[in-house]
């Protein structure tokens, strides 16, 4: 991928000269996570591109697919993993079951509900794409040794712990 974008180091040399208290709230580290989660968004979501997936539904076919044989769960399940309103669960997995990805079986618990299974088309589908991800994931990690790759995963892990959960 080809970015065009001003650098981080860019972004701050102009916010020292012509937005000083920009400057002193803003955290290089921060900038520099939201441009790599937005470098990774955008690289897979043109790999998903290819096979007509979008990254949700990439998500919710992996989420399954984490999921013990058969690889179902429930709806409510599925919306916490995925993080997305009930709504946007509705469509989703009306496109996922249309394009066959997934299927819709009665709950054994209550026959009145409907559980998320992954179809033997999701599950290869899904497990085609661990290559794709995982060349994606050592591109942008090309330029940390493995013990480097190792402490910005401890250092990531630490900014994001929250006591109070």
């Amino acid at each position: 991928m080809d970015d065009k974008r001003t650098t981080v180091d860019e972004l701050r040399h102009q916010q020292q000269e012509n937005w000083p208290e920009m400057y002193d709230a803003a955290k290089p580290a921060v900038l520099r996570i939201l441009r790599a989660s937005d470098l990774f968004m955008t690289q897979t979501a043109l790999s998903l591109k290819d096979v007509q997936l979008s990254r949700a539904d990439f998500d919710a076919l992996a989420t399954l697919r984490r999921q013990v044989a058969p690889h179902r769960i429930t709806p409510t399940e599925l919306c916490k993993a995925l993080l997305i309103s009930s709504g946007g669960l509705t469509k989703l997995l009306y496109r996922l079951e249309s394009a066959g990805l997934i299927s819709r079986p009665p709950s054994p618990a209550d026959g009145r509900s409907l559980l998320v299974q992954l179809s033997p088309k999701g599950k290869k589908l899904v497990e085609k794409l661990v290559d794709t991800i995982a060349q994606l994931h050592s591109d942008r990690l090309r330029n940390l040794n493995t013990s480097e790759q190792e402490q910005l995963d401890r250092l990531l892990r630490k900014m994001l712990f929250d006591k109070s959960e």
